[in-house]
């Protein structure tokens, strides 16, 4: 990825940099957002991993597309921030550290709430958009999804990412 200015830097920078989490107002610990929201795509669909899905790609290309909104981007940063203070407050770990088992009791609390339910919607759509995206896009190189769907893909492919 070429980074062309300080706005893109920046943007960059906040998924690559760690996020503070606190609990009970004291330090817990940091963790980084972009891994946080993979494994919850891959908690949320985990048939995107067993297809060779790049999740962690296609969220990248999601945030720093310019078609995506500044709001739409924020919101799903904070998705992940608030994903991991819910794990800290019920299980006193990360949602990174946290089992299987215990990811999804923290996915169904935060389902629970409008700001959780619209943060599984958003990450959730955008797992299957790149699960059935056409392998120019390189995050579905062998076009699994479409293949575990037995669906054809119409003519004519795009020649280049419109991402």
């Amino acid at each position: 990825m070429i980074l062309n200015s300080r706005r893109a830097f920046l943007k960059t920078s906040f998924l690559t940099t760690a996020v503070i989490v606190m609990s009970a107002g004291k330090l817990f610990g940091a963790v980084y957002p972009l891994d946080t929201m993979v494994i919850a795509a891959e908690d949320l669909f985990a048939h995107a991993k067993k297809l060779e899905v790049d999740v962690r790609a296609y969220l990248l290309i999601i945030l720093h597309h310019t078609r995506v909104t500044e709001e739409e981007k924020t919101s799903i940063r904070n998705g992940a921030q608030w994903l991991n203070e819910e794990a800290v407050a019920q299980y006193k770990k990360t949602y990174t550290q946290l089992s299987a088992d215990k990811r999804q009791e923290i996915l169904k609390i935060v389902s629970k709430e409008k700001w959780g339910e619209n943060w599984i919607y958003a990450l959730l759509s955008y797992v299957m958009e790149a699960t059935f995206s056409d392998k120019v896009y390189g995050v579905n190189k062998n076009e699994n999804g479409q293949k575990w769907l037995e669906f054809a893909a119409g003519m004519p492919r795009p020649k280049e990412p419109l991402l």
